[in-house]
């Protein structure tokens, strides 16, 4: 708190004080002692100057920051980390600040992809709908595992009697597969030989789920604030 026709600074700590009403009397009553009228309010590195006339003026507001701090204590979470982090997204009243973080505060993750893979894990488990995962199937990295871990090879060559007159017509039919990309041969082998995710690769679909992208398309409701690891719900 700073006075504007003097020098003189008078450093309050609005909540320290056992009530508005205690802090109010303390700072008026130093004011009036220093023979001061006119004066400025100045926040401090954590407080604006915005929100310390808001704690001298009004009683809710000084509710409001305790309850802030109430929150983030009881929460386990640096009360400094989360008033910034939060202040990027959040732009109502300090009245309305907890009420938003209650909602919108999703916890600390090293990263968005950090948070794809749990959110999955916690949701969903092995059971990924299969709108999410017709979405977000991985069919490159499937085509490829196709090639590399001789599942083509089987699917084309073994039995070849079966289906094709000579084995030379079988070969060249997994050669030409076989030069498909690999993107383009996870989806024929899905939906062309098996016909769905789910009858090709049962609860193996999440490992070709595609966190990467997931995690890039949450953006889109989500914040991450890098600074501090902090994720808000842009959608309260």
């Amino acid at each position: 708190m700073y006075t504007a026709n003097s020098d003189t600074d008078i450093v309050e700590q609005p909540l320290t004080f056992k009530s508005w009403d205690d802090f109010n009397d303390d700072f008026r009553g130093r004011l009036e002692g220093m023979g001061f009228v006119d004066y400025d309010v100045l926040g401090g590195a954590f407080v604006s100057d915005k929100y310390a006339w808001g704690l001298l003026q009004d009683e809710a507001e000084w509710d409001a920051w305790n309850d802030f701090f109430d929150y983030a204590k009881s929460s386990g979470i640096d009360a400094h980390d989360l008033w910034s982090a939060g202040m990027n997204y959040y732009s109502g009243d300090m009245s309305e600040f907890v009420t938003w973080l209650e909602e919108a505060y999703q916890g600390q993750w090293d990263s968005m992809l950090d948070y794809a893979y749990d959110l999955i894990d916690d949701v969903y488990g092995n059971d990924i709908p299969k709108d999410l995962a017709d979405n977000y199937f991985d069919f490159d990295q499937f085509g490829f595992a196709l090639k590399a871990n001789g599942d083509l090879n089987a699917l084309i060559l073994d039995d070849w009697e079966d289906r094709y007159d000579t084995l030379a017509e079988a070969e060249a039919v997994y050669d030409e597969m076989y030069d498909m990309r690999d993107s383009e041969l996870g989806e024929w082998y899905v939906y062309d030989v098996v016909g769905d995710l789910e009858s090709a690769l049962g609860d193996k679909v999440k490992d070709y789920f595609d966190y990467k992208k997931f995690a890039k398309d949450l953006e889109y409701d989500y914040s991450y604030d890098r600074a501090t690891g902090m994720l808000f719900n842009r959608n309260i």
